[in-house]
């Protein structure tokens, strides 16, 4: 009895010593990744990294649209102020997701400001009936591009109004467009 008691407490002492060992090793890990990001010294943003969370973020604004709700469309947004405007400015619930055609990415900004902000824009033509409609969705990112901020600006005009504005609206809020979020390059 005594040889089981004492094997026992040899073996919650080896794992208490093991689980010692394994936090000491994250604290480890995590300091030294934390001190490994402050001393970067990024110098050009991750184009191919903001492209990807403009693509990834643009679907979920395209699948709350679809859902025609303003809360999920406004849980993407940094903030959500206008997102019942767009919700409202077509019947989404009819929109054609799988016809959805993309005019590119971009950002309006000439690099990064002092804090590695930057941000991703895209225009895409989206179908809906018989009308085609104009949706801008601005990204935000940090780090150079590196990380997902998540959605900044959603904007949705006619594709009429946007060839009366020679393909040159870009988010804009006038009388024939409706807006969510404000976007980056005003901010600054």
């Amino acid at each position: 009895m005594k040889r089981k008691k004492s094997t026992q407490l040899l073996i919650i002492l080896l794992l208490l010593t093991a689980l010692v060992f394994v936090i000491v090793a994250i604290i480890s890990a995590k300091n030294t990744y934390n001190k490994k990001v402050a001393e970067e010294k990024i110098t050009e943003p991750d184009f191919y990294a903001m492209a990807e969370f403009s693509s990834e973020n643009s679907k979920a604004v395209m699948k709350a649209l679809k859902s025609g709700s303003a809360e999920k469309l406004g849980s993407l947004m940094v903030d959500p102020k206008g997102a019942e405007d767009v919700i409202s400015f077509a019947d989404w619930g009819e929109a054609d997701m799988d016809n959805v055609v993309s005019l590119g990415a971009g950002s309006f900004s000439a690099a990064p400001d002092k804090n590695g902000m930057i941000d991703i824009c895209e225009r895409f033509v989206v179908p809906v009936g018989e009308q085609k409609y104009v949706l801008y969705v601005e990204t935000l990112t940090s780090r150079h591009g590196m990380n997902n901020e998540g959605v900044k600006v959603v904007a949705a005009t006619t594709y009429d109004h946007f060839e009366q504005l020679d393909l040159g609206w870009n988010g804009e809020n006038d009388d024939s467009s409706a807006v969510a979020g404000e976007t980056f390059v005003q901010d600054k």
